[in-house]
């Protein structure tokens, strides 16, 4: 994954502030209001790449690429 959607960056920023978070608890805080569906498949994507590990009752957290990416995005 080359380029990051503003969606996938708004997944890893909602990560930041809050982790491990279910794919319903982003669904809920994301701006846009995404489909639980499509933020399942967002976060899958983001997980290949290694932006983000997936744990015990499926809640996502940010790997160390993944805090990195969104610290330089945000600068």
């Amino acid at each position: 994954m080359t380029r990051l959607s503003s969606q996938d960056r708004s997944i890893l920023a909602a990560l930041d502030s809050a982790q491990p978070a279910t794919v319903a608890e982003l669904a809920d805080v994301l701006e846009s209001r995404p489909h639980p569906m499509t933020v399942e498949r967002r976060c899958r994507a983001l997980q290949q790449a290694g932006y983000l590990n997936r744990g015990p009752g499926g809640a996502y957290r940010l790997t160390r690429a993944g805090a990195s990416t969104r610290q330089t995005a945000a600068d």
